[in-house]
């Protein structure tokens, strides 16, 4: 089993719960910033149209279809579990909407670091799905508050396997174990939270392509498969504000709003061409500098 080193204490809560001024508010409504503090999540929120997110999803489908040939961990790694906002400048256009900006910094302060990105992709009747879990399990913070957006390129319903949130679960750490075994498992490390849970009041995030939701880095969540005819994508963002603390660690992260107030971390650069020799340094030096904080022996974010 693999103890989350808070057992039996109370996570510290990761947004504002209280005191959230919502005239002040650039987007969300005050139901919203008080369905977050109360639930641990808000959707869905509108981003961009869906015909943007169709053009999104035929740049992805696009690179991996370039890269078909290459070995699988190669392109996992690239796209799915480390920063590939740093390689593509219509990722990191992404993250620097100015709509979705405008409800983090809603929920969680101005001053925002880019922390993570990753897609979490189901194929069809692939089988792959993810266990109830907690961010926070492998997160080493110190200070601060982050919070992680999921942006729908596709359709996400219960049919496809869209996420799933426990509501109210984000003020305690549970305990979670690893199943390496488990192939199906997309968490990189394949873990799940060990207890049984009540699932009575899990809700359905059901985001249109453009969409996203935002949740808080402890509450509890997880998916089924995909049982439907097409693909199931999404693109997360992990957001933390810059007085944020990456243990003692030195990190990388990109400032998107505001000022860099700690000084804490390692500052990357925005990419000015795909896959141009300085994107492809910057991934580089991320990954080399990320790659044994969380994942002993592999490069990996999530």
């Amino acid at each position: 089993m693999l103890k989350s080193g808070c057992e039996g204490k109370a996570v510290r809560d990761t947004l504002p719960l209280s005191g959230v001024d919502t005239a002040m508010t650039k987007l969300l409504s005050g139901e919203q910033v008080e369905m977050m503090e109360r639930d641990g999540y808000v959707a869905p929120i509108s981003v961009f149209s869906a015909e943007q997110a169709r053009d999104y999803r035929a740049k992805l489908e696009a690179y991996e279809a370039s890269v078909a040939d290459r070995p699988s961990k190669e392109v996992l790694f690239t796209l799915s579990r480390f920063k590939p906002n740093l390689l593509f400048t219509w990722l990191d256009e992404i993250c620097h909407n100015e709509t979705l900006l405008d409800a983090m910094e809603d929920l969680i302060g101005p001053d925002l670091l880019i922390y993570s990105t990753a897609f979490f992709t189901k194929n069809a009747h692939d089988g792959n799905y993810v266990p109830w879990h907690q961010d926070t399990t492998y997160a080493a913070f110190e200070g601060g508050r982050y919070a992680r957006a999921w942006v729908a390129f596709t359709d996400s319903h219960p049919g496809n396997g869209c996420m799933r949130v426990i509501p109210g679960t984000h003020h305690e750490q549970l305990d979670h174990m690893e199943e390496p075994e488990d192939e199906h498992n997309i968490l990189f490390r394949k873990e799940r939270i060990a207890a049984n849970l009540n699932e009575s009041s899990a809700a359905d995030v059901i985001l249109k392509p453009g969409e996203m939701s935002i949740h808080n880095y402890g509450v509890v969540h997880g998916s089924h498969p995909n049982d439907s005819d097409d693909r199931r994508i999404g693109f997360a963002i992990t957001f933390v504000t810059s007085d944020t603390k990456p243990g003692d660690r030195l990190d990388t992260a990109m400032l998107a709003r505001g000022r860099d107030i700690g000084g804490f971390w390692e500052l990357e650069e925005r990419p000015k061409a795909d896959l141009d020799d300085n994107a492809r340094a910057a991934h580089a030096r991320a990954m080399k500098l990320r790659s044994n904080h969380f994942y002993p022996g592999e490069a990996a974010a999530e």
